[in-house]
């Protein structure tokens, strides 16, 4: 008997050793995480293939919990698209980190649930980077004594990697940036964090969704070391943490918020959480604040429970909503904000009010929903955003040095991977003996950058297909942004063109047959971009679902997709489910199924569209377009015509998304109009008014707000509101203000307009060119420097703006050594009137110094706007968002 007791008791003491952990302890947590997981699993039980089958492979108790975990919030695509085994490679990845890097154990366990077992960071797409990233970092982190030391030591192998450069709003998979060596802020930012992530740095990124003081947005990350969440500026690498090019600007913020993966419980200020992320307030981590409280009531002065609040900022020319809050029973909504001026937008059941909080000098403001719609009604305001605070970054000089010295081998790290790209003479031979046109193949080629070989085989297969062929290839490749030629797939290039190619020649619709049709198929048939999508291979899939049932036309495929069932809250952060991902789970988001129709009726070989305008679909009848609706109360209305008047001389010609904006107010909401967008960036870039209103546009029936604005130097703007409303069948005239903007000029001191610089290409100093009237800018600037090539990226942009000034502008480097460095080849062109050299015997920088006060000459760039007779009436040190825009006010006045 006393055997078998002690036999009972050595096999409970091993039952016990070998009791597996749970992934999340915390009771009351695991089983809201299991209750949204089974909601989930309900959702998608329709599914034409179960999606949850790989839960019946072996899985440890932490093992299944942790994806359960990610089942529960991910977006539907990540389900649909990637699938199980590949989201349970990535678990099992950062549990097999989290037990090898040393900091592994000091990680809680939220943090660790939160920013470090989510493959996903934001909208991007994703993809093995987790296990690449891991095997080229494990060793260098490894190596650090701190994990603040790894996450700064991360972050010089990401800027090897990639360094900022504008492109178009679709976030790419951070294995692109890898294979591009460039991306915008968005892309640094999730490229960083998932090679934080992949050694097991918990990190977020972190983003104000609109400046206050100029026209541009930033987004970054923040890394949790040490108990507390430091900043950095993704591949922007910095001696420490908590340090940025942005330290600055951001100090001006009026909002900043990051995005955590799933349910997040936590002491932050959330201020919203939905099926796929949590959104924290993180703006008292950088700027002073307030906390803000909106009081809204209704014609009577009775609160108003439910309403819907957006806090405003004015950004692009319009009031972009970058939070939106509900009030409570007594009608209120409170948001701690940064101390500058919003405009607040209340609304509820059709009924609406606004005003503007002036946060710097007021923490309150009564909201009155007494508006309609019906109204014309025109507001001005005088918008002003936080005031620029001094800050003093503590990094000593030796420190600054050693990161200098390690940014410039970084450079020459990744400009070596550049020059492995395809070269020209190479880039000749393949087209002649495929017989291709040389200038677009190479266009091509160039665009892909570190995906040249994916075009290259593609263009190989088709070479030996005939001439057609091969001329619609070249047409498929042609209609592509840059961006998709740089992560698309041999795939999907082949998916697409064998599904469009049948109807290049052979129009599918009689009423095709038009000298019109080339163009009509060029972008609506054979062109597989439908918005801002990740593309697809879809072509071959739903040509196999169209043919089982039988779908030959518009109305066919609209009557077959009322199967498809419609839940918006799945898709939470704007990612769409590509068009097989629908097919297979029959349950999608509005926008996802619109998408599937556009794509379904272009491999029919029927042109179709999202509208430009309003972003409904619709597919070519005749010589018209015909749009259609999933969702009853989206169906097209009747139609007016709007004219905007624009006789002002504030500015010559108002560019939309720069100046003025369109809205259509819709249950007491607006709802913003693209009349002119550039695809080819993120945000801004519009086109003129000009362009847009050289006639009547037509637009539904309803209530609309133009919204205009004139930005003045010092960040604040004169803006302008108009309401009005748009007749069926009639032409509306509506007046676009801009205010003029008087700037106040003062002298700061004044510079030897006698001094002398070395052009480039020069061997003999000259004088600096001073303008007969206005300003020009007078720059000294950092070879290799981030803040410094965030500044000539900025003239490049605005590239034709200072062009058409003509006024010549000067940008110094300190010497012939850093001149010597400087390579125009990584930038895109540059203004012809801004003029590049060095400072000749450093005399440009001593006058600066002795003349302005300058007390830290090394922080670059140093920025002068300065007059005929040398007065100086704009001084700028380092970079600060928005700074090429500054430059051009002042050589406006």
């Amino acid at each position: 008997m006393l055997r078998i007791i002690s036999f009972l008791v050595v096999f409970l003491c091993l039952a016990a050793c070998r009791e597996e952990r749970h992934f999340i302890t915390d009771t009351a947590y695991r089983r809201t995480v299991e209750e949204d997981f089974e909601h989930k699993k309900q959702l998608l039980s329709g599914s034409q293939e179960d999606l949850f089958l790989i839960f019946n492979q072996p899985l440890t108790l932490e093992e299944r919990e942790a994806l359960e975990f990610i089942y529960a919030y991910a977006p539907l695509t990540d389900l649909a698209t990637y699938g199980g085994d590949f989201l349970l490679k990535n678990v099992r990845q950062s549990l097999k980190v989290r037990a090898e890097m040393p900091w592994g154990k000091e990680i809680p366990e939220a943090i660790f649930r939160h920013f470090v077992l989510p493959v996903r960071g934001h909208n991007e797409g994703l993809d093995s980077s987790r296990f690449v990233f891991y095997r080229e970092l494990r060793e260098r982190v490894l190596s650090c004594k701190t994990m603040e030391e790894a996450a700064l030591e991360v972050n010089h192998w990401c800027h090897e990697k990639a360094i900022y450069q504008p492109t178009n709003g679709r976030t790419c998979a951070p294995l692109t940036m890898t294979t591009t060596a460039y991306g915008r802020c968005g892309e640094e930012s999730v490229f960083a964090l998932a090679a934080m992530r992949s050694v097991g740095i918990p990190a977020r990124q972190v983003y104000t969704p609109r400046w206050a003081h100029c026209d541009d947005n930033h987004a970054w990350i923040e890394v949790w070391t040490d108990g507390q969440w430091k900043y950095l500026g993704a591949c922007e690498p910095e001696p420490r943490l908590d340090i940025a090019w942005f330290t600055a600007p951001v100090r001006r913020g009026l909002y900043i918020e990051a995005r955590v993966f799933g349910k997040y419980k936590s002491d932050e200020e959330i201020t919203a959480m939905n099926a796929n992320l949590t959104a924290v307030n993180v703006t008292s981590h950088y700027t002073d604040v307030k906390k803000a409280v909106i009081r809204v009531v209704d014609s009577a002065g009775q609160p108003v429970e439910g309403a819907s609040v957006e806090y405003k900022i004015y950004n692009y020319g319009e009031y972009y909503p970058a939070v939106t809050l509900t009030t409570d029973k007594q009608g209120i909504s409170s948001l701690t904000v940064g101390r500058g001026d919003w405009i607040i937008w209340a609304s509820k059941d059709g009924k609406f009010g606004f005003g503007e909080l002036e946060a710097a000098h007021r923490d309150t403001l009564k909201i009155v929903m007494d508006k309609g719609g019906n109204e014309k009604e025109q507001y001005a305001y005088h918008i002003i955003p936080p005031v620029e605070k001094e800050y003093q970054a503590l990094v000593k000089d030796e420190e600054r040095a050693e990161n200098d010295r390690r940014f410039m081998r970084e450079d020459s790290i990744r400009n070596a991977y550049i020059a492995t790209f395809m070269t020209e003479d190479a880039a000749q031979e393949k087209a002649k003996a495929w017989g291709y046109p040389f200038k677009s193949f190479f266009r091509y080629i160039q665009a892909a950058r570190g995906n040249y070989p994916v075009v290259l085989r593609f263009l190989e297969g088709e070479s030996g297909k005939g001439e057609e062929r091969k001329a619609v290839a070249m047409e498929l490749l042609d209609v592509l942004p840059e961006k998709d030629l740089q992560d698309i797939t041999v795939d999907i290039l082949e998916d697409q063109l064998e599904g469009a190619f049948v109807y290049a020649s052979h129009p599918r619709c009689p009423e095709y047959k038009t000298r019109e049709y080339r163009n009509l198929y060029r972008e609506y048939i054979l062109n597989p971009r439908i918005k801002n999508e990740f593309i697809s291979a879809y072509r071959k899939v739903l040509s196999a679902y169209l043919n089982r049932e039988s779908i030959r036309t518009p109305e066919e495929l609209l009557r077959k997709m009322e199967e498809i069932k419609v839940l918006d809250s799945i898709n939470t952060i704007n990612i769409l489910t590509p068009p097989v991902g629908v097919l297979k789970t029959m349950i999608t988001d509005t926008r996802s199924k619109e998408q599937f129709f556009v794509a379904a009726c272009r491999t029919m070989g029927i042109a179709a569209r999202l509208n430009p305008v309003d972003g409904k679909p619709e597919y070519r009848v005749d010589d018209h377009w015909k749009p259609v609706s999933f969702v009853a109360q989206q169906t097209a209305g009747p139609k007016g015509e709007l004219m905007v008047v624009y006789k002002g001389k504030a500015v010559k010609d108002p560019a939309y998304y720069t100046h003025f904006t369109l809205s259509r107010i819709k249950d007491g909401k607006t709802r913003l109009l693209d009349l002119g967008s550039n695809a080819q960036v993120d945000m801004g870039g519009g086109a003129t008014y000009s362009t847009i209103f050289r006639s009547p546009v037509a637009l539904e029936e309803g209530s609309y707000i133009l919204v205009s604005g004139n930005r003045k130097s010092d960040g604040s703007v004169l803006s302008n509101m108009l309401t009005f409303q748009i007749k069926a069948g009639k032409c509306t005239r509506v007046n676009l203000v801009l205010q003029e903007v008087q700037e106040t000029l003062t002298v700061l001191g004044d510079i030897d307009t006698r001094v002398k610089y070395i052009p480039e290409g020069k061997e003999k100093p000259v004088r600096i060119e001073l303008p007969r009237k206005g300003y020009t800018a007078l720059a000294l600037i950092g070879v290799n420097q981030e803040p410094t090539n965030h500044l000539i990226r900025d003239m490049s942009g605005m590239k034709a703006d200072f062009e058409a000034k003509g006024i010549p502008m000067v940008f110094l480097f300190p010497n012939l050594p850093q001149l010597e460095k400087f390579s125009r080849s990584d930038f895109r062109p540059l203004p012809v009137n801004m003029h590049i050299g060095y400072d000749y015997q450093g005399k440009v920088a001593g006058m600066l110094k002795e003349r302005l006060g300058i007390k830290n000459g090394d922080n670059l760039p140093i920025i002068v706007m300065v007059n005929k007779k040398g007065e100086v009436v704009f001084l700028s040190q380092g970079y600060r968002v928005g700074l090429g825009n500054q430059i051009l006010r002042f050589m406006n006045l």
